[in-house]
C-alpha cells in the first residue's frame, strides 16, 4: 500500500514519519518552511512558529496542509518561557505531544564588541540560546513518558569558524552546542537523540528578488564553496528529517555541517 503523504510505502520505510508531531520554530520562510514542508511530506503533524507574522505562518500552514498532515500556527516568542509552555500545552492538547523539536529560530546581529550593549547582548541570547533550552525543557517530559523522542538544533558556521562583529552571536550558537552535547548524554537512556546541523552559506533570496542582483549576490557568497555554490533550503530539511527518522537511531550528540566542503570540521 503506498501511502500518499509520503510516496513510500507504508510499514517498512523508516523515513517515513506518519503521526508524528513536529515543532520548528522559527519557520515562516527559507530554512523553517522547506523544513515543515517536508516533515509534511512524510507523514508529520506540523506546528509553525513565528514570532509575528501571522499571514506568514497561516502560509506555510496551507501549503502544510495539502500534504493531508494536521497544522497548526503558533504566534510565539521562543525566547519566553512563559509563552513557550503555553505554545507546548496548547500543541499537546490540540494534536497531542511534540515528537520532534527543532529549534531552527535564530537572530543575526552584527556589532562590534565595543558597542554591544547588555539589552543587545541579552536580545540575541534569549533568541538563540534560551530558546533552545526552554523548548527542549517544555517537552522533553512527554518525550521521556513515551521512551522516543527527537531534538534538533541548527546553529551556523560563523560559530565555528568565528566572524567579526559576531560576538554574541557565535558565543550563543556555540552554547546551543553545548546545551546539544550535554542532553544528548542526559537524554540517551530515554532513547531522545539530540543533535545539532550545522548551515554553510544557503541562497534564501526571495522569488520575487531581481534576477540578475540575485544570481550576483550568490555568485560572490559562494566564492571559497568547492561544490560551487549556495545550500538550498530543503538541503537542510531533508538533513532534519534523516535525522528524525529511525534511520539515524545510533546518531545523537552529533554536529552535522551542511555546507558544501566550505569548512572541513
Amino acid at each position: 500500500m503506498i501511502n500518499k503523504k509520503t510516496g513510500n510505502a507504508k510499514g517498512g520505510y523508516k523515513m517515513s514519519l506518519d503521526g508524528k508531531v513536529v515543532l520548528v520554530t522559527g519557520s515562516g520562510r527559507n530554512i523553517g518552511r522547506s523544513t515543515i514542508l517536508e516533515m509534511a511530506r512524510r507523514g508529520a503533524n506540523v506546528v509553525i512558529n513565528v514570532r509575528s507574522n501571522l499571514a506568514e505562518a497561516e502560509s506555510v500552514a496551507e501549503e502544510a496542509n495539502r500534504f493531508g498532515v494536521r497544522s497548526l500556527v503558533a504566534v510565539s516568542d521562543v525566547g519566553d518561557q512563559d509563552q513557550v509552555q503555553s505554545m507546548v500545552d496548547r500543541i499537546k492538547g490540540e494534536l497531542g505531544p511534540v515528537d520532534i523539536l527543532i529549534n531552527n529560530a535564530g537572530l543575526r546581529a552584527s556589532n562590534p564588541i565595543r558597542d554591544i550593549t547588555v539589552d543587545r547582548w541579552r536580545e540575541v541570547m534569549a533568541t538563540n540560546l534560551d530558546a533552545p533550552f526552554f523548548c527542549s525543557q517544555a517537552v522533553i517530559p512527554d518525550m521521556m513518558d513515551r521512551g522516543w523522542g527527537r531534538i534538533i538544533n541548527i546553529s551556523g558556521l560563523n560559530a565555528f569558524k568565528g566572524n567579526a562583529n559576531w560576538a554574541h552571536v557565535c558565543a550563543s550558537k556555540m552554547g546551543a552546542l553545548g546545551l546539544t552535547r550535554a542532553l544528548s548524554v542526559e537524554l540517551a537512556p530515554y532513547n531522545i537523540l539530540v543533535n545539532h546541523i550545522v548551515p554553510g552559506a544557503f541562497d534564501t533570496t526571495p522569488a520575487s528578488s531581481d534576477s540578475r542582483q540575485a544570481t550576483m549576490t550568490s555568485s560572490q557568497r559562494a566564492t571559497g564553496i568547492p561544490l560551487g555554490r549556495l545550500g538550498l533550503p530543503e538541503e537542510i530539511a531533508k538533513t532534519c528529517a534523516f535525522l528524525a527518522s529511525d534511520d539515524a537511531s545510533f546518531i545523537t550528540g552529533q554536529s552535522i555541517h551542511v555546507n558544501g566542503g566550505a569548512l572541513n570540521y
